[in-house]
């Protein structure tokens, strides 16, 4: 059984939501997150700062939120619109490098989520992939049937 959300975690979860839109449009350009500030962030989604800092602890949390993979990758659009991304995710994880953790959490960060997105991109190519081995062999089963019948 899933738990009802009252009005204050519903809003709550709604503020974000909007905070994340206005962080993803501002981050969209590239060099975009050292000039975006939170305060253009909170301007651009409607609210004060203090909306943002109750929701995230600082510029860099919701950086690492708004560049989640589920939202990133969602239904499979990005793997079918692009996979040579994967390809090249590859490349850039490969050659990447060695970061301590102390020195650049940031840097730290931006890395792993590289690599979920790369690890999510290859799941999806591969379920897609399977998909149309399944139809394919669904099309051939179905071309057989009709050969029988006639």
């Amino acid at each position: 059984m899933t738990e009802r959300l009252n009005k204050r975690q519903l809003a709550k979860a709604a503020t974000r939501e909007k905070v994340l839109k206005a962080a993803r449009d501002l981050w969209a350009e590239p060099g975009s997150y050292e000039r975006g500030t939170i305060r253009q962030i909170a301007q651009a989604a409607g609210m004060s700062t203090g909306a943002i800092f109750a929701n995230f602890k600082g510029k860099a949390d919701l950086w690492a939120a708004a560049l989640e993979t589920d939202h990133v990758v969602g239904d499979g659009v990005l793997a079918r619109a692009a996979p040579e991304l994967f390809l090249a995710l590859q490349q850039l994880l490969e050659v990447r490098p060695e970061i301590p953790r102390d020195e650049d959490p940031f840097a730290t960060r931006a890395w792993q989520i590289a690599e979920a997105l790369a690890d999510r991109v290859n799941e999806q190519l591969l379920e897609e992939e399977a998909r149309r081995a399944g139809s394919a062999k669904d099309d051939a089963s179905s071309a057989a049937v009709l050969d029988v019948a006639a």
